[in-house]
């Protein structure tokens, strides 16, 4: 079963925390100023700096189902 990120665009502030921590899976969209995942992003072998990403997310926006 393939993991799934999600951001809560709600919570999410647009740091850019989890893009410093994770950038080959997060990006930020300038538009909107909030982190969105990459199109093509690896999440199985990324998976070291995503829990990195998601436990240093200031509003919690990060989640992984």
């Amino acid at each position: 079963m393939t993991k799934k990120i999600i951001i809560d665009e709600e919570n999410c502030i647009g740091c850019g925390t989890c893009q410093a921590l994770c950038p080959e899976v997060f990006e930020l969209d300038q538009g909107k100023l909030k982190a969105k995942i990459k199109e093509n992003a690896n999440i199985e072998e990324n998976q070291e700096c995503i829990n990195e990403a998601i436990a240093s997310c200031p509003m919690n926006a990060i989640k992984e189902t």
